[in-house]
């Protein structure tokens, strides 16, 4: 067995590259799919009950219990497709030359960007029943966004901008957990989490509420928002109540992400002269500088934007629960998922008794060497429901009128205290099945997995930012293990991943409005946050979100695991 001094520089290593590692960014829950990992990924996210690897102390903390030290680290390399067929809402009355005489306007689609999700992840076994683990890994959803600003050959306003332009950034969650063993049979774990959370979002909004206004009455802002310290924990237990059966617990709960940061705004941004590469037309303004970036005189003497950290923005985090069962062949007797087996050496040679080797006797729970085949099924729950709204909210007139008081640059509106998005997602179950076949014990294994999950959208606040309808996902994978010595092995995985999502579609009359930079549509003067009409203010009479929506996403993962 290595001796305890490589454990614990290996400890400070994983301690060392967590404190290194970035991550896209990406939204959670709803917008995440199973699973970050290879095994995880290619059986379909089916892994609660098997919880295999070091990233364990993530999926399951108690399959952290029995396993051999290790080290892994894996990328999800995702490509995700989403598209939007715009359709003019009836009560639209602005001015834009892009709708086409059916009503609609040109088809726009995200660009089609590779994004790279690391997962790194470490196991060091402190003894026979207990075991630490640590890990960094961002949410299993795709990354970076980039929508155009222009689409067709007339270089029109891109239909998509006031729903999403870009959207980059950072989300780790950085996690320490341990697992035990209460009896041979059972096994509890738990970690903590410090999430991260640094984002760069961007979209798109009305300068002034009125009728008849042309697209160059749009301003482009983008919001940079960080929060350093989001708390989160999981807890999860893991059970073989046969030789032949794994039942396998998790529950998931995070705080917020909370963060505070500024707006960059640009006015007079979707012009011809700006999609032919000339910008100096623009006007761009922040909220970072005391005016605003105005340089008005009356706004630098009154200082409206102070120090900056003018934007605040909240996004709930759904807490989750899985419940998984696992039914596996094992490849000799007492194979359960507390069990140390006596293993055959890679060549294949018959089993020999425990009492003959020691050392093999104390090797941990290894599915991979310790069983023929096994198969899992696994029942999700996430509480999507609590993220009604993506919050982000800007200083406001403190007399109670509910008008907002940072200005603009190069318009006369100002930023709307409240530019709330809607959500309103109901709770999402799901179920995963998946399994791995050991075609050469302890040397190669095929897996394949795929999931269901139902949908968390509502049509009526449809949007691009998130693929919110039903997913369907179909994923394969496998294993090759090079054997160094008898306690110590490489594990080369590879899998492939993908995700059918249901159409969404909101055929109107109602919709997310548009944000704006004056209150109401007519201009009427009134205290409080809704026009007289009942419409909340700094908001278009029209919805922009009408339309349909498509997605498909593609997952590769490549990824090594060290065990010893």
């Amino acid at each position: 067995m290595p001796s305890r001094s490589p454990r614990r520089v290996l400890a400070v290593a994983v301690l060392g590259i967590i404190c290194m590692m970035h991550a896209t960014a990406r939204a959670s829950n709803v917008a995440e799919f199973p699973d970050n990992g290879s095994e995880q990924m290619a059986r379909g996210g089916a892994w609660v009950a098997r919880a295999s690897d070091p990233l364990a102390v993530a999926f399951n903390p108690a399959g952290l219990a029995g396993q051999e030290s290790g080290l892994t680290l894996q990328s999800n390399l995702i490509f995700h497709r989403t598209c939007f067929t715009r359709i003019r809402a009836a009560s639209d009355k602005s001015l834009d030359l892009s709708v086409l005489p059916d009503g609609t306007y040109p088809r726009a689609c995200r660009d089609i960007e590779p994004n790279l999700n690391p997962q790194i992840a470490g196991a060091i076994r402190l003894g026979d029943r207990v075991t630490l683990g640590f890990a960094a890994i961002g949410p299993s959803a795709a990354g970076n966004v980039t929508w155009p600003d222009f689409v067709g050959p007339g270089l029109d306003p891109s239909p998509n901008r006031f729903l999403l332009n870009r959207q980059r950034g950072i989300v780790l969650h950085p996690q320490i957990g341990v697992g035990a063993k209460v009896t041979d049979r059972l096994s509890v774990g738990a970690s903590l989490m410090w999430g991260i959370a640094a984002l760069r979002l961007s979209n798109t909004s009305i300068a002034l509420n009125t009728d008849g206004q042309g697209t160059n009455n749009d301003v482009r802002a983008n919001l940079q928002v960080r929060d350093d310290f989001v708390p989160g924990f999981t807890v999860g237990g893991l059970l073989a109540a046969t030789d032949q059966v794994d039942i396998g617990v998790w529950y998931k709960w995070s705080d917020a992400i909370r963060a505070k940061g500024d707006v960059g705004t640009a006015a007079n941004y979707y012009t011809k002269n700006v999609a032919q590469g000339n910008e100096s037309g623009v006007k761009y303004g922040d909220t970072i500088f005391p005016d605003c970036g105005t340089g008005n005189p009356a706004d630098v003497q009154s200082s409206p934007c102070g120090t900056g950290n003018n934007a605040t923005v909240k996004i709930p985090i759904p807490m989750e629960a899985k419940l998984g069962i696992r039914f596996h062949k094992p490849r000799f007797v007492g194979g359960g998922a507390g069990s140390a087996v006596v293993a055959p050496p890679s060549g294949g040679e018959a089993a020999a008794p425990a009492a003959e080797k020691p050392a093999r006797a104390r090797r941990g729970r290894d599915p991979m060497r310790d069983d023929v085949f096994d198969v899992e099924l696994d029942l999700t729950w996430a509480n999507d429901s609590a993220l009604d709204a993506l919050q982000v909210r800007f200083p406001a007139d403190p007399k109670g009128s509910g008008d907002g008081i940072l200005p603009v640059s190069g318009i006369p509106g100002v930023i709307p205290p409240n530019g709330d998005v809607p959500k309103n997602y109901r709770d999402v179950v799901g179920a995963r099945a998946g399994g791995d076949f050991n075609v050469l014990p302890d040397r190669l294994a095929f897996r394949a997995g795929s999931f269901f999950e139902t949908a968390a959208g509502d049509p009526k606040v449809q949007n691009i930012d998130i693929a919110a309808s039903w997913r369907l996902g179909l994923a394969v994978g496998g294993t090759y293990r090079v054997r160094r010595t008898d306690t110590s092995a490489l594990d080369i995985m590879i899998g492939y991943g993908h995700i059918f999502v249901g159409t969404q579609e909101n055929k109107g009359p109602d919709g997310i409005p548009a944000l704006a930079g004056s209150p109401c549509n007519p201009v009427a003067t009134v205290n409080g946050n809704n026009c007289p009409d009942g419409r909340p203010k700094y908001r278009t009479n029209w919805p922009v979100n009408l339309g349909t929506i498509t997605n498909s996403i593609n997952v590769f993962n490549l990824g090594a695991t060290y065990r010893f």
